[in-house]
């Protein structure tokens, strides 16, 4: 809702301030950066459509960011051609295409921000593979941590199980007559 509520505001203003004479579309002033995460999911394209959409509502650069990580050298040839459409999908709604390599994804993508100016990162719902009872953070957490100033948007996969509540049975009371 907050999101909603922060692009609805930035329309009203960008009809505001709008130049009626015919130079610049919009008028110079502190435009959003959006980040996406590149992967190999088939999930990855909703997410790069999502964040290409908020780039052009909040009318802010778009940048399409792949993480190699030493464990790239190990994906299949399916994950690997996924990850060239996705890439070529994003070039393709205007993305600007960087790579950055290390170890940690969560610190590249923190950096990578905080060097380039984003303000928004796009990211999609992957199934945790590990509880929180073990101590393992989830991407999205530890970019919280390393960077709490971004805003981080998570568009969820349709695959992603949603949460079912169990149901009880009523107990009706019984008559006493």
């Amino acid at each position: 809702l907050a999101a909603l509520r922060e692009l609805s505001l930035r329309r009203t203003a960008d009809r505001l301030e709008r130049k009626p004479s015919g130079g610049d579309r919009y008028p110079p002033r502190a435009r959003e950066h959006i980040l996406i995460c590149l992967s190999g999911s088939p999930s990855n394209e909703k997410v790069i459509r999502t964040a290409a959409r908020m780039a052009e509502a909040f009318h802010g650069a778009f940048t399409a960011l792949f993480v190699e990580t030493p464990s790239f050298q190990g994906q299949s040839d399916k994950e690997r051609r996924q990850l060239r459409n996705n890439l070529h999908l994003a070039e393709e709604l205007g993305a600007r295409i960087s790579t950055v390599y290390g170890d940690d994804p969560a610190i590249q993508i923190a950096e990578y921000a905080k060097v380039s100016g984003i303000s928004k990162i796009v990211l999609g719902r992957s199934p945790q593979k590990r509880g929180p009872l073990l101590g393992a953070k989830s991407l999205m957490d530890r970019l919280g941590e390393l960077a709490p100033d971004l805003d981080i948007y998570i568009i969820p996969d349709q695959n992603t199980p949603r949460y079912k509540p169990k149901r009880r049975p009523v107990q009706r009371p019984k008559n006493i007559l």
